[in-house]
């Protein structure tokens, strides 16, 4: 590249200038993330100074807002596990690192959507910190502020409200521009054009060149490059310069190359930064093409193949298929390469999204990913035709024909594409939305799905975050979950929330959604509106899923509808394991308000590893199609995402048919009348189902007139339920036709018309047919009592959008009939969204607990919305009514979650007069510790009274009482506890005690130590475990006496476990080995424990090394050694041998790890390893497990404020409590206000473990474990 001339400086004078050296970021919303596709504000600013060397960087994200809302996908910490103010974190740094001299501000758009007029101060406020945090990085930085751009009309009855909401923070802009010396820029009245618009609230490629017009009068610069010839040469080069920063500032798989799992991928971190030379390289052709005089240069060929993937042909499979299905091989490559998601379109073609570029772009490498259209002209059963749509793409995840072109997934964005010249290739590309999460890319958004509504259904998974505005309002969703999309009128809302990777959602005859889990191990979910499963961040209460037992990786879903198979299969859930290289059928039964699954035979399954089915359809000829990625290498963070095995070039689409039935006849449904196709609304056929829908709802000719005659001309229900799902996607709704599904015969029925009553009387509808309230509340009233428990959850859900008190109470009629877990999740989740309304009712006795009925309502309702919204109504009852003697009631509980001072201390009270049956009394002595423990919240008085309860009869409340003695530190109660433990015989009371003397602290190390020293073995052991958590040193001597009485390798290892919870506690056990030493078989477990999830003890492992005799079996895993591994396991490993090495006690295999759902939970389940795991990889996880450690699995340290060091996998996370999983498979609460330190953890497995073994039991075991 040659150097850059500098021209003569400019002559005229402007309000605001660029000078040299300048570094300009454009920071804001989707208003400014938007402008790097378009690039135009760019290169009017840059051609303004041609003769001026000035750097621009893109910060702006979706729907972000002056306190960095939407960056938090820049942490390095789990997805809704971040801390409150992590966004603002990451926005500071980005900011240092760009280190900007000039801000283009683009905020306002996004804070205007979700706060409205009430958040313009907060807006105001944050926005100012964020100026002054600018101004201490650099002092001196100058400002421009860019208004929002006006709201276009879109006939939404919200339209004056935002509107006015959105001049509000215009002016506020306006005041803080004038403040802080900057120049106001107003964009209210610009591009107001619909041409010039993707949407009513964001700019197309056009609307953003007449902004930037804009933005250069008003800051007075030079307007010569408007209608120069050689602008789209240099704007090219700016879009060229976008893509590379992109990747730069805005990496993918964020979890896996910085994060929380960068163990397993961190050593791609040195990727990102040779992006920078490429940054550089286009801003040098930028220089020479700024002053747009003709001047070219030569820029390098596009690169799209991969520099390290080297290609290996992958064997066809041979599959075992089940009894009468025929299975046959449809396309291949080079027809089509590496299929993520497929989907058929009305014409019976169908559309797969290809990736090469997975799972993470290389560096200098151009998008290489495609949409391919595939088709079997000649029902021959094979495809003989394959049409590129569209390429250039990124990582597409999902695609779904529709609207006269497709939806695809890519990335952080949503896009549509179309072919508007007939051509068959997309030359028409639009960004829908964007905003979506990219912490890992197995994880972005995915799974497209048209619904029977009429909605555009995707999901996400457990990385990602996603913050996107759309015209409706914005939405955020940290870690999994699902989304509902309305197409036409851009609403788009969360309609599930949790699993692991959603990577599979199909609806039955009647509307009910059906999900699979890719990682969850816990097979289908059934999924309704409001829906949440584990995990789920800071979620109150989750759902199960309904397929009983442990299950491998599900990917994607079909429910099977139609006689091309038997009616025995009808309605069967099909889902691809591709892990353990099979497809699967499951059955669905109803239960209860919900369904239950049975696992039948497998469709088809084989050894071949390189079978990876990922996606299945019912295709127009009723057959199943299945998308094969055709790769051993199936894992994401597992495998290096630079590994040569990845295969670019492989892909399979397999056909499933019933043999016993002739295929169908394959039609074009677009070329059907309308009036025809309504009749295919009602075949029992889904392709033709579905797709005749898609077909009406894009043409559009029918009338609303037309609808309700077709939907009233039969009396069949399930036609007319047809009818109205097809009013409802095309706004047509008559509400009669609604009303008498409501009272239908079939209970499925009824149920949907409740899920459509739902969305029209929602407050955020976005029907132009909205229901009033009264109305469906009258339907609701009677739907609750429904005798059919799915017609009861739907009404329930749908009395939540109703936002009064009433609702509430007609919601809670439903206790009146049998519940489930569904029913009490839906009443709990309705509760909870009018808990304001309701609980406003409650306190002005509008409404009254005044029967025993209501007071079981109140009861729920109490226990099953946020304690502090309880705490004031229930310091006024109890102010007025005693809490029964026998207990019941939620009082008890509810004092312990959110009683004050004076609820505390009359329970107390209360408790000190035995005013309690005694039931009752230990959970209200049970209430007080968990008042100290989890809000540290103790009553009045003197607290030593309760010593009187340590020597009851009653055991539960001897045993909560000396509970309470530890948890309240009670100096005075040593004595007692002492007495207990010393006359106990080997009672739970004597364990209890131990725990409590620890709990009270130093006072009790004298009475700790001289236990340590009781003829009772199994209370010495105990002692030494609570006096180590206080005083280490004074434990270490004791600790050595116990364990040279312990044999057995589970006894020794959960000692040394207990023991070693205290901070230095290794350190200082090292210093004190007996002169004597210590067993061969205490030394390995003490190896086993200090090594546990990556615990730091190099004092202990060096001292008792020599005792465990381990002469080490694992030289140090180099290549060379990984293929000797590899060579001597195919040829001498032994299965059967490595079984019993695997089960054997000293190992802790089954501890921690299922195979089938049997073993523990600690590890992941096993089940399929074998298939799913390259062999060299495996034997990394053995021999180094924290180089790659499987999502979900990933533990925490904590540090107490007690100096107790816990280490353990996640499990639940409130606002007042963190539940781990320990390394011996227990489960540990411990209090939010507790912990002192948290930061992210290594792998359970301890390091070293196989040590013991010698390379023969290495070989067989890891020969066993590839047979999984």
């Amino acid at each position: 590249m040659s150097a850059v001339c500098l021209v003569q400086p400019t002559t005229w004078s402007a309000e605001f200038e660029l000078r040299n050296g300048d570094r300009v970021a454009f920071l804001g919303d989707a208003l400014i993330e938007q402008e790097q596709y378009a690039g135009w504000i760019e290169l009017m600013m840059t051609a303004a100074f041609p003769d001026r060397d000035v750097t621009f960087r893109n910060l702006g994200w979706s729907a972000d807002t002056p306190n960095g809302t939407s960056r938090c996908g820049l942490s390095l910490l789990p997805a809704g596990r971040e801390p409150a103010d992590e966004g603002w974190k990451q926005l500071l740094k980005q900011l240092e690192f760009v280190r900007p001299t000039v801000i283009v501000f683009g905020y306002g758009m996004a804070s205007s959507l979700e706060s409205g007029m009430t958040g313009v101060t907060t807006f105001s406020k944050d926005y100012q910190r964020l100026i002054d945090a600018t101004q201490q990085m650099q002092p001196g930085l100058r400002y421009v502020f860019l208004s929002p751009v006006g709201r276009l009309s879109d006939s939404q009855n919200e339209t004056r409200v935002r509107t006015s909401a959105l001049a509000a923070y215009t002016k506020a802009i306006k005041q803080l521009a004038e403040k802080n010396n900057g120049v106001f820029v107003d964009l209210s009245r610009t591009a107001k054009d619909e041409e010039l618009r993707k949407d009513s609230i964001h700019l197309n490629d056009a609307g953003y060149r007449e902004t930037a017009i804009e933005i250069g009068k008003t800051l007075g610069f030079d307007d010569r490059w408007i209608g120069n010839p050689h602008v789209e040469k240099l704007r090219s080069q700016i879009l060229k310069k976008n893509v590379w920063w992109f990747h730069r500032s805005r990496p993918a798989n964020m979890a896996y190359v910085f994060g929380f799992r960068k163990r397993e991928q961190g050593q791609n971190a040195v990727e990102i930064p040779q992006y920078d030379p490429l940054i550089a390289e286009e801003e040098q052709a930028i220089a020479i093409l700024r002053k747009l005089d003709g001047a070219s240069v030569q820029s390098k060929p596009a690169t799209t193949e991969s520099r390290y993937a080297t290609f290996t042909k992958q064997p066809t499979p041979q599959f075992t298929v089940s009894k009468n299905l025929e299975v046959s091989l449809w396309a291949e490559n080079p027809q089509l390469n590496k299929p993520i998601q497929m989907n058929f379109d009305p014409a019976g073609r169908l559309w797969v999204a290809s990736s090469e570029a997975y799972p993470m772009i290389e560096v200098g490498q151009s998008a290489p990913d495609k949409i391919l259209v595939l088709e079997d002209t000649n029902a021959d059963g094979k495809a003989d035709t394959s049409t590129v749509f569209a390429d250039g793409l990124l990582i597409p995840t999902g695609v779904e024909p529709g609207d006269g072109g497709c939806y695809v997934a890519q990335s952080t964005d949503l896009l549509f594409l179309k072919d508007t010249d007939g051509d068959g290739k997309a030359d028409l590309k639009r960004r829908v939305l964007s905003g979506f999460g990219t912490e890992d890319t197995h994880h972005n958004l995915h799974t497209l799905r048209w619904g029977p509504d009429g909605r555009l259904y995707m999901n996400q998974s457990i990385y990602t975050r996603t913050d996107t505005e759309t015209p409706r309002g914005v939405v955020r969703l940290k870690a999994g979950g699902g989304f509902r999309y309305n197409t036409n009128t851009m609403r788009m809302e969360v309609v599930f929330r949790g699993l692991v990777n959603s990577w599979g959602h199909q609806f039955d005859d009647f509307g009910q959604s059906f999900l699979t889990d890719g990682a969850g191990f816990s097979g289908i979910a059934y999924s309704f509106p409001g829906a949440a499963f584990n995990p789920t961040p800071g979620a109150k209460r989750v759902l199960d899923l309904i397929s009983p037992g442990s299950y491998p990786k599900f990917a994607s879903a079909e429910i099977i509808s139609g006689s091309s198979f038997p009616p025995e299969w009808q309605g069967s859930v099909i889902t691809c394991d591709f892990r353990a290289n099979r497809v699967t059928r499951f059955s669905l039964k109803e239960q209860g308000a919900g369904f239950v699954t049975t696992q039948e035979d497998d469709l088809l399954r084989t050894t071949s590893s390189s079978f990876r089915p990922i996606d299945v359809k019912q295709g127009p000829d009723g057959a199943l199609y299945i998308a094969d990625w055709s790769n051993p290498i199936i894992n994401h963070g597992e495998v290096d995402f630079r590994d040569e095995r990845r295969d670019r070039w492989h892909g399979r689409i397999w056909r499933v048919a019933w043999s016993g039935s002739a295929p169908k006849k394959k039609e074009d449904l677009t070329k059907i009348a309308s009036q025809d196709l309504l009749n295919r609304l009602i075949s029992d056929d889904r392709y033709t189902r579905d797709q005749a829908r898609r077909v009406l709802l894009e043409r559009g000719d029918l009338s609303e007139e037309d609808l309700h005659t077709w939907t009233k001309a039969s009396s069949d229900e399930y036609r007319k339920l047809q009818g109205v799902w097809l009013q409802q996607g095309t706004d047509a709704i008559d509400f009669k036709d609604v009303q008498t599904l409501a009272f239908a015969d079939d209970p499925k029925v009824r149920s949907a018309a409740m899920r459509v009553i739902s969305d029209l009387v929602d407050p955020a509808t976005d029907s132009s047919h909205p229901l009033d309230s009264k109305t469906a509340l009258e339907i609701y009233r009677r739907a609750v009592v429904d005798e059919h428990p799915r017609v009861r959850l739907e009404a329930i859900l749908g009395l939540g959008k109703i936002k009064t008190a009433e609702s509430a109470s007609v919601a809670l009629t439903s206790l009146e009939l049998p519940r489930d877990r569904f029913l009490d999740f839906a009443l709990a989740t309705t509760i909870d969204e009018l808990a304001d309304v309701f609980m406003v009712a409650l306190n002005q006795g509008q409404w009254k607990p005044d029967s025993s009925t209501r007071e079981k309502q109140l009861e729920f309702v109490l226990t099953n919305i946020d304690s502090g919204r309880a705490a004031s109504y229930l310091s006024k009852h109890l102010a007025k009514e005693a809490i029964p003697t026998d207990g019941t009631g939620p009082w008890i509980e509810l004092i312990a979650q959110a009683g004050g001072k004076t609820e505390l201390t009359n329970l107390f009270n209360q408790i000190l007069k035995k005013g309690f049956a005694e039931d009752a009394l230990a959970r209200s002595i049970d209430a007080l510790a968990t008042a100290q423990r989890v809000r540290k919240l103790k009553p009045a008085g003197d607290l030593n009274r309760i010593s009187t309860f340590l020597t009851e009869k009653n055991s539960n409340i001897q045993t909560a009482a000396v509970r309470l003695a530890g948890v309240w530190k009670l100096n005075a109660c040593i004595t007692q506890l002492t007495e207990l433990i010393d006359k106990g015989t080997d009672s739970p009371i004597q364990i209890t005690a131990l725990q409590s003397l620890q709990e009270i602290g130093q006072p009790s190390v004298a009475v700790l130590t001289r236990l340590t020293r009781s003829k009772n073995k199994r209370i010495q052991r105990q002692a030494v475990i609570h006096l180590a958590a206080l005083n280490p040193q004074g434990a270490a001597k004791s600790f050595y006496q116990s364990l040279a009485g312990l044999q057995g390798e589970q006894q020794l290892l959960d000692f040394w476990r207990q023991v070693l919870v205290k901070k230095n506690t290794g350190t200082v056990l090292a210093k004190h080995i007996p002169a004597t030493g210590i067993t061969e078989a205490a030394a390995l477990a003490g190896l086993t424990a200090a090594r546990d999830a990556g615990r730091n003890e190099p004092d202990l492992i060096a001292a008792i090394s020599p005792y465990a005799k381990v002469t080490p079996q694992t030289p140090e895993l180099t290549p060379a050694r990984v293929a000797e591994l590899i060579d001597l396991v195919e040829h001498n490993g032994h299965p059967a041998r490595g079984e019993a090495v695997y089960i054997r006690e000293d190992m802790q295999c089954i501890t921690c790890h299922a195979i089938g759902g049997v073993g523990g939970k600690v590890g992941p389940d096993m089940t399929s390893l074998g298939t799913s795991a390259p062999i060299d990889y495996l034997i990394e996880s053995i021999y180094k497990p924290n180089a790659k450690i499987k999502e979900n699995y990933h533990s925490v340290n904590i540090l107490t404020t007690d100096g107790l060091i816990l280490t353990g996998i996640i499990v639940e996370s409130d606002n007042e409590e963190l539940i781990l999983r320990d390394a011996r498979n227990k489960l540990v609460r411990i209090a939010k206000d507790d912990i002192e330190f948290q930061k992210p953890g290594k792998s359970l497995m301890p390091e070293g473990l196989v040590d013991r073994l010698s390379q023969q039991e290495q070989v067989d075991l890891i020969k066993f474990l590839t047979q999984l």
